[in-house]
Protein backbone atom coordinates (compact mmCIF):
# COMPACT_ATOMS: atom_id res chain seq x y z
CA UNK A 1 0.00 0.00 0.00
CA UNK A 2 1.24 3.07 -0.70
CA UNK A 3 1.84 5.91 1.55
CA UNK A 4 -1.31 8.01 0.75
CA UNK A 5 -3.60 5.03 0.81
CA UNK A 6 -2.05 3.84 3.95
CA UNK A 7 -2.71 7.73 5.28
CA UNK A 8 -6.09 7.49 4.12
CA UNK A 9 -6.44 4.15 6.00
CA UNK A 10 -5.29 5.76 8.91
CA UNK A 11 -7.09 8.64 8.93
CA UNK A 12 -10.28 7.06 7.92
CA UNK A 13 -9.80 5.06 11.49
CA UNK A 14 -9.07 7.94 13.77
CA UNK A 15 -11.60 10.40 12.28
CA UNK A 16 -14.04 7.61 12.87
CA UNK A 17 -13.01 7.08 16.71
CA UNK A 18 -11.98 10.17 17.48
CA UNK A 19 -14.17 12.64 15.41
CA UNK A 20 -12.33 15.34 12.88
CA UNK A 21 -11.50 17.75 16.47
CA UNK A 22 -10.08 14.60 18.15
CA UNK A 23 -8.19 13.96 14.82
CA UNK A 24 -4.72 16.08 14.57
CA UNK A 25 -2.06 15.51 11.41
CA UNK A 26 0.67 15.14 14.12
CA UNK A 27 -1.65 12.06 15.87
CA UNK A 28 -1.95 10.59 11.69
CA UNK A 29 1.52 11.24 11.26
CA UNK A 30 2.72 9.21 14.07
CA UNK A 31 0.42 6.13 13.40
CA UNK A 32 1.47 6.18 9.73
CA UNK A 33 4.93 6.43 11.41
CA UNK A 34 6.06 9.30 9.53
CA UNK A 35 6.77 12.99 10.27
CA UNK A 36 4.14 15.86 10.55
CA UNK A 37 5.49 17.72 7.00
CA UNK A 38 5.53 14.47 4.88
CA UNK A 39 1.89 14.52 5.20
CA UNK A 40 1.66 17.71 3.31
CA UNK A 41 3.23 15.77 0.12
CA UNK A 42 -0.54 13.86 0.17
CA UNK A 43 -2.73 16.33 1.72
CA UNK A 44 -3.15 19.76 1.77
CA UNK A 45 -4.47 20.06 5.25
CA UNK A 46 -6.43 17.82 7.76
CA UNK A 47 -9.84 19.27 5.85
CA UNK A 48 -8.60 18.19 2.69
CA UNK A 49 -8.03 14.86 3.83
CA UNK A 50 -11.40 14.43 5.64
CA UNK A 51 -13.08 15.63 2.90
CA UNK A 52 -11.94 13.06 0.51
CA UNK A 53 -12.49 10.14 2.94
CA UNK A 54 -15.85 11.56 2.75
CA UNK A 55 -16.49 11.60 -0.60
CA UNK A 56 -15.05 8.19 -1.06
CA UNK A 57 -17.56 6.96 1.48
CA UNK A 58 -20.43 8.88 -0.74
CA UNK A 59 -19.17 7.05 -3.18
CA UNK A 60 -19.13 3.67 -1.50
CA UNK A 61 -22.77 4.43 -0.55
CA UNK A 62 -23.51 4.78 -4.58
CA UNK A 63 -21.71 1.72 -5.08
CA UNK A 64 -23.50 -0.29 -2.81
CA UNK A 65 -26.73 0.75 -3.80
CA UNK A 66 -25.74 -0.12 -7.61
CA UNK A 67 -24.70 -3.58 -6.37
CA UNK A 68 -27.99 -4.31 -4.70
CA UNK A 69 -29.93 -3.25 -7.79
CA UNK A 70 -27.62 -5.49 -10.07
CA UNK A 71 -28.05 -8.59 -7.73
CA UNK A 72 -31.93 -8.09 -7.72
CA UNK A 73 -32.00 -7.23 -11.38
CA UNK A 74 -34.26 -10.27 -12.01
CA UNK A 75 -36.37 -9.74 -8.63
CA UNK A 76 -39.22 -8.37 -7.60
CA UNK A 77 -39.73 -5.07 -7.14
CA UNK A 78 -40.56 -5.35 -3.37
CA UNK A 79 -37.53 -8.10 -3.20
CA UNK A 80 -35.10 -5.48 -4.76
CA UNK A 81 -36.44 -2.67 -2.64
CA UNK A 82 -36.24 -4.60 0.52
CA UNK A 83 -32.41 -6.12 -0.47
CA UNK A 84 -31.75 -2.21 -1.19
CA UNK A 85 -33.34 -0.59 2.24
CA UNK A 86 -31.17 -3.59 4.06
CA UNK A 87 -27.99 -2.99 1.99
CA UNK A 88 -27.89 0.70 2.96
CA UNK A 89 -28.81 0.10 6.73
CA UNK A 90 -26.19 -2.44 7.34
CA UNK A 91 -23.36 -0.39 5.48
CA UNK A 92 -22.95 1.47 8.79
CA UNK A 93 -21.84 -1.54 10.51
CA UNK A 94 -18.80 -1.86 8.06
CA UNK A 95 -15.37 -1.06 9.91
CA UNK A 96 -14.20 2.28 10.43
CA UNK A 97 -16.01 3.12 7.19
CA UNK A 98 -19.34 2.54 8.12
CA UNK A 99 -18.34 4.98 11.86
CA UNK A 100 -17.14 7.55 9.44
CA UNK A 101 -20.24 7.85 7.22
CA UNK A 102 -22.25 8.33 9.97
CA UNK A 103 -20.47 11.26 11.79
CA UNK A 104 -19.93 12.65 8.28
CA UNK A 105 -23.82 12.54 7.49
CA UNK A 106 -25.12 13.13 10.88
CA UNK A 107 -22.47 15.57 12.54
CA UNK A 108 -20.21 16.99 10.00
CA UNK A 109 -17.55 19.42 11.44
CA UNK A 110 -18.85 22.75 11.73
CA UNK A 111 -15.77 24.50 10.03
CA UNK A 112 -16.73 21.89 6.97
CA UNK A 113 -19.90 22.46 6.71
CA UNK A 114 -20.43 24.16 3.34
CA UNK A 115 -18.20 21.23 1.76
CA UNK A 116 -19.70 18.67 3.33
CA UNK A 117 -22.97 19.92 2.34
CA UNK A 118 -21.70 19.56 -1.06
CA UNK A 119 -20.51 16.36 -0.90
CA UNK A 120 -24.24 14.95 0.64
CA UNK A 121 -26.16 17.27 -1.54
CA UNK A 122 -23.95 15.74 -4.60
CA UNK A 123 -24.63 12.00 -3.34
CA UNK A 124 -28.80 12.36 -2.43
CA UNK A 125 -29.45 13.38 -5.92
CA UNK A 126 -27.19 10.35 -7.56
CA UNK A 127 -29.31 8.01 -5.34
CA UNK A 128 -32.54 9.98 -6.33
CA UNK A 129 -31.87 8.79 -10.02
CA UNK A 130 -31.51 5.20 -8.38
CA UNK A 131 -34.60 5.43 -6.34
CA UNK A 132 -36.81 7.10 -8.65
CA UNK A 133 -35.60 4.36 -11.88
CA UNK A 134 -36.31 1.59 -9.40
CA UNK A 135 -39.87 3.21 -8.39
CA UNK A 136 -40.92 3.66 -12.55
CA UNK A 137 -39.98 0.04 -12.45
CA UNK A 138 -42.13 -0.81 -9.60
CA UNK A 139 -45.13 1.42 -11.19
CA UNK A 140 -44.66 -0.40 -14.85
CA UNK A 141 -44.93 -3.42 -13.18
CA UNK A 142 -48.21 -2.74 -10.86
CA UNK A 143 -46.46 -3.36 -7.73
CA UNK A 144 -46.57 0.21 -6.01
CA UNK A 145 -49.96 2.37 -5.09
CA UNK A 146 -50.74 4.90 -7.85
CA UNK A 147 -51.03 7.67 -5.68
CA UNK A 148 -47.51 7.47 -4.22
CA UNK A 149 -45.72 10.53 -5.73
CA UNK A 150 -41.93 9.66 -6.16
CA UNK A 151 -41.52 12.99 -3.92
CA UNK A 152 -43.46 10.93 -0.79
CA UNK A 153 -41.71 7.39 -1.58
CA UNK A 154 -38.30 9.14 -1.78
CA UNK A 155 -39.04 11.10 1.71
CA UNK A 156 -39.69 7.98 3.22
CA UNK A 157 -36.74 5.97 1.77
CA UNK A 158 -34.32 8.71 3.28
CA UNK A 159 -36.32 8.43 6.40
CA UNK A 160 -35.84 4.60 6.93
CA UNK A 161 -32.16 4.72 6.04
CA UNK A 162 -31.51 7.72 8.56
CA UNK A 163 -33.46 6.11 10.95
CA UNK A 164 -31.75 2.99 10.95
CA UNK A 165 -28.65 4.30 10.59
CA UNK A 166 -28.91 6.55 13.77
CA UNK A 167 -29.89 3.05 15.92
CA UNK A 168 -26.64 1.37 14.56
CA UNK A 169 -25.65 3.86 17.40
CA UNK A 170 -27.25 2.15 19.96
CA UNK A 171 -28.03 -1.61 18.50
CA UNK A 172 -25.57 -4.51 17.60
CA UNK A 173 -26.54 -6.56 14.08
CA UNK A 174 -28.98 -9.12 15.68
CA UNK A 175 -31.20 -6.42 17.08
CA UNK A 176 -30.87 -3.90 14.24
CA UNK A 177 -32.08 -6.94 11.89
CA UNK A 178 -35.00 -7.87 14.04
CA UNK A 179 -35.63 -4.15 14.29
CA UNK A 180 -35.52 -4.07 10.34
CA UNK A 181 -38.37 -6.57 9.70
CA UNK A 182 -40.38 -4.79 11.52
CA UNK A 183 -39.79 -1.31 10.10
CA UNK A 184 -39.88 -3.06 6.57
CA UNK A 185 -43.33 -4.46 6.98
CA UNK A 186 -44.88 -1.41 7.67
CA UNK A 187 -42.96 0.78 4.92
CA UNK A 188 -44.09 -1.60 2.63
CA UNK A 189 -46.91 -1.17 3.44
CA UNK A 190 -47.13 1.65 2.69
CA UNK A 191 -45.73 1.68 -0.64
CA UNK A 192 -46.82 -1.15 -2.11
CA UNK A 193 -50.10 -1.19 -4.45
CA UNK A 194 -53.10 -4.17 -3.03
CA UNK A 195 -51.90 -6.42 -6.12
CA UNK A 196 -48.39 -5.58 -4.57
CA UNK A 197 -48.92 -6.94 -0.98
CA UNK A 198 -50.96 -9.87 -2.41
CA UNK A 199 -47.41 -10.94 -4.46
CA UNK A 200 -45.40 -10.37 -2.08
Amino acid sequence: MNTRNRLKQIGLSLFARHGYEGTSLARIADAAEIKKPSIYNHFESKAALFLELAADADADMIALMDESLAEQAKASFEQRLRHLLHHCATFAYREHQGVFYKRFLLFPPQELADEASQIMLAGERRIDQRLSALLAEGRAAGAVRQDLTEADFLAAFYCVIDGLLSETFLYPPAELARRFSGVWSVFWAGVASSSGRRQA
